[in-house]
């Protein structure tokens, strides 16, 4: 799979996904079509592209807990 990115610019600016200031990052455009223009945290832009790419994190493992009863762990989600 390939993601075709235009980089506008750098610099710093509202981030469009979470809609938090931030100083540094950049404004791009996918060829898809999905993101126009738009300026992007290099946090948010790395999650973007891990989305666009397939690539996930895997879901963590529920912490486990002593049972007040004494019957074991029990997980909590």
């Amino acid at each position: 799979m390939s993601i075709k990115v235009t980089i506008h610019s750098t610099g710093s600016g509202t981030c469009s996904l979470t809609g938090k200031e931030s100083t540094d990052g950049i404004t791009v455009t996918f060829e898809d079509g999905t993101v126009k223009e738009a300026f992007l945290g290099w946090k948010s832009f790395r999650q973007l592209l891990a989305l666009k790419s397939g690539q996930t994190r895997p879901e963590p493992k529920p912490a486990l807990l002593a049972s007040p009863a004494g019957n074991g762990p029990v997980a909590v989600k």
